[in-house]
């Protein structure tokens, strides 16, 4: 979504959400494993992953899906709220690597309230290897002047 239309407009089944690389450093890797208390060595220590077979350490996933959340959030703006996300880690995702993170809308539901629920299916690849695919299912206002769904009643949040 563009400035002019963010939060105000539905997005439509289709649309294209516009690509986002992120280079993966060794340094985000392991300050995303340590905020999220992840002391699993492969995420902080090449000789523990290289033990684990693996040929350096690996992203967690509660980086991924704290990058995941932000992707959509970047393009959502601020009046976005995520109900639901769900992701498969197919690969690892190693340090020194640009991934890319591309996603399109595939439903929007109008429910009778003041919410339009947006379901967008993301990849995160490098180069042309699928590491990570993600559906992410947000609430934005259903028209310009609803309400916003961090406002909802309780009653009313059914992601």
């Amino acid at each position: 979504m563009n400035e002019a239309v963010r939060g105000t407009i539905t997005p439509k089944v289709g649309d294209r959400l516009p690509e986002l690389v992120i280079r993966i450093t060794r340094k985000l890797i392991i300050a995303g494993a340590t905020t999220s208390r992840d002391w699993q060595p492969q995420h902080h220590d090449k000789d523990a992953a290289k033990t684990a077979g693996l040929s350096d350490i690996i992203m967690n996933n509660y980086t991924q899906a704290g990058l995941i959340s932000r992707y959509i959030t970047d393009w959502s703006g601020p009046i976005g709220r995520i109900g639901r996300l769900k992701f498969a880690m197919r690969r690892p995702i190693y340090p020194d690597r640009d991934v890319r993170f591309a996603g399109g809308v595939v439903a929007v539901d109008k429910d009778s309230g003041q919410i339009s629920w947006v379901k967008v299916d993301i990849t995160l690849s490098d180069a042309d290897t699928l590491l990570t695919s993600a559906s992410v299912k947000f609430a934005l206002p259903a028209y310009i002047s609803a309400k916003s769904p961090w406002h909802c009643h309780p009653s009313e949040w059914r992601p």
